[in-house]
């Protein structure tokens, strides 16, 4: 169960993040894990599934980078960017003047 809390704490820094930048899917999570450290990437990915649900970080790929040292850190996250709104201007065939 300890990997539901640690993917549960990525998962609120990669929420506040997202929030910060304004974006509504999180695409992947960069994420360093210690070479001490015995959680298994598998164990993780499992318990973001589970914690990740509904939420703007649903279905992002982990990615894990063994790094020295023990413990689990954010590294980056990559964020898909809403697609801007359309130019709601009128275009010169709409009804334009005389």
């Amino acid at each position: 169960m300890h990997q539901v809390a640690l993917a549960q704490a990525a998962l609120d820094k990669v929420v506040a993040r997202a929030a910060e930048l304004g974006v509504s899917r999180v695409a992947a999570v960069h994420l360093h894990l210690g070479e001490d450290d015995e959680h298994t990437e598998d164990a993780l990915r499992f318990a973001w599934a589970e914690v990740s649900m509904g939420t703007c970080a649903q279905d992002a790929e982990l990615v894990f980078e063994r790094v020295p040292g023990d413990g689990v850190r954010l590294a980056a996250i990559d964020v898909e960017r809403d697609p801007p709104e359309p130019d709601k201007r009128p275009s010169g065939d709409e009804g334009g003047i005389g």
